[in-house]
């Protein structure tokens, strides 16, 4: 941001100016434009703005000079205190820095400000579709977390007396995990004002190139860095515009039995945490067999069900598993034996039903393993308990290990030096129509 240039007066040192004498070279408070109006009827006071900064022709230091030269290191004009090998009263602060005179770098200028107006041209456009589609996409994660607060709300009134304090803290946990995995809306509030400053911007490059004039060079050196530093922080709001479209597949829930008012105080856990929930089927694609079709159901699209006729088809939640956290676990509900339950790599082909080729897998209906290269197991025997309906899956990404806890049993890993080289995702495989998969994450 343009810092705010004060009143040369130093009755008014502490006062913003609102204008600049070209004549005087002087800055100037309300007081001292109407004191200077009068007493020099012929100046031409120029208005400040906040969009862009008057070019005086002299340095902005204190008891500095007129501006003859440029610091390639800082991009910036410099006068010849600026450039002084004794550093006194703030003197020499480009001393140690590679200078050259304006006229050398007037042609690199020049062509500069030739490519920043292509950039800006083609930019325009694209930034406010940018604007438009984060704007939009913030209504709507604003939506879910309103949502989500509603929720605990009405799950916290039955037990206000007992559970005010957690509540609270719950509700600063959405806000937490949405400010850091999205931004803050004072993003958008800056966004808001660049397309006027692309405008102003690109027109000023316009008329910079089309008027280059030699003559007046030192102001228009300076315009054209005005408009780089302009572009640096387009590129900056741009920079985060992207990270949030990386992360707008997110998906934050709360977990909670809400069957009757005893079972929940009997199976709220206290210790529970609102979380990121990477376990979401991934939708159908369009262009996929029917033999292999499903659909994908319930609250945080964690069912899948099989819709096409029988015969294997497999896919992978949306998330990966995140390497950081050493752990993950989840339990998978199944309709029919004749499923498939595992984790899968990012190249896993949703549109391929050869199991064994990729992934790692326990079959529900014979406790065997089934899995592609490095193990190249089918139908390998186990220790496991035969499946009923549920199947907890431990994934271990510190050890690469993978297990499968059967009727509370847990009997040890069943796969272990699993590659992490790639994304790693939970699977599942469906063999047989209308059989179905419900995952859910566990702490």
């Amino acid at each position: 941001m343009k810092a705010q240039k004060k009143c040369f007066s130093e009755e008014h040192k502490e006062i913003n100016a609102i204008s600049f004498c070209p004549e005087c070279k002087i800055y100037m408070c309300n007081k001292c434009e109407n004191l200077h109006s009068s007493l020099f009827k012929k100046h031409n006071p120029l208005k400040l703005n906040k969009e862009e900064e008057i070019f005086t022709g002299f340095c902005d230091e204190k008891d500095h000079y007129k501006l003859k030269y440029f610091c390639k290191n800082h991009n910036k004009l410099c006068c010849a205190a600026c450039i002084a090998k004794i550093n006194e009263q703030g003197d020499g602060q480009h001393k140690d820095c590679e200078i050259c005179s304006i006229e050398k770098i007037k042609d690199e200028k020049k062509n500069k400000l030739k490519e920043n107006i292509k950039y800006l041209e083609n930019i325009e456009i694209q930034f406010k579709e940018n604007m438009k589609e984060l704007k939009d996409f913030f209504e709507k994660i604003e939506k879910e977390k309103e949502d989500l607060k509603i929720k605990i709300q009405n799950i916290f009134t039955k037990i206000r007396n007992a559970l005010n304090d957690r509540e609270n803290q719950l509700l600063l946990e959405i806000d937490n995990i949405y400010n850091n995995n999205y931004f803050d809306e004072n993003i958008i509030k800056k966004g808001e004002k660049l397309p006027k400053q692309i405008k102003l911007s690109l027109e000023k490059g316009k008329l910079l190139d089309k008027e280059w004039d030699d003559n007046n060079l030192y102001s228009y050196i300076n315009d054209a860095i005005n408009i780089e530093n302009h572009i640096n922080n387009i590129n900056i709001v741009n920079e985060n515009i992207n990270k949030i479209k990386k992360n707008n597949k997110i998906n934050i829930v709360f977990i909670s039995k809400e069957d009757s008012f005893n079972d929940f105080l009997k199976t709220l856990n206290l210790s529970r945490k609102i979380y990121l929930n990477n376990f979401r089927f991934k939708q159908c694609p369009k262009d996929i067999n029917d033999n292999r079709a499903y659909s994908v159901s319930g609250e945080n699209n964690n069912i899948v069900t099989k819709t096409g006729k029988n015969g294997w088809m497999g896919t992978i939640c949306e998330n990966e598993l995140d390497k950081s956290i050493e752990e993950h676990k989840w339990k998978i509900k199944i309709k029919n034996k004749y499923a498939m339950i595992g984790v899968a790599p990012i190249d896993f082909d949703i549109n391929s039903s050869i199991y064994e080729k990729c992934g790692w897998y326990l079959y529900c209906n014979s406790s065997s393993l089934y899995s592609g290269p490095p193990f190249n197991y089918c139908c390998m025997c186990t220790n496991l308990s035969k499946v009923n309906n549920e199947v907890v899956v431990v994934m271990n990404m510190k050890k690469r290990t993978l297990k499968f806890i059967i009727n509370n049993e847990d009997k040890g890993d069943s796969y272990t030096n699993i590659p992490i080289d790639k994304p790693l995702f939970p699977a599942v495989f469906l063999a047989h129509k209308d059989d179905s998969a419900e995952i859910s994450e566990l702490k």
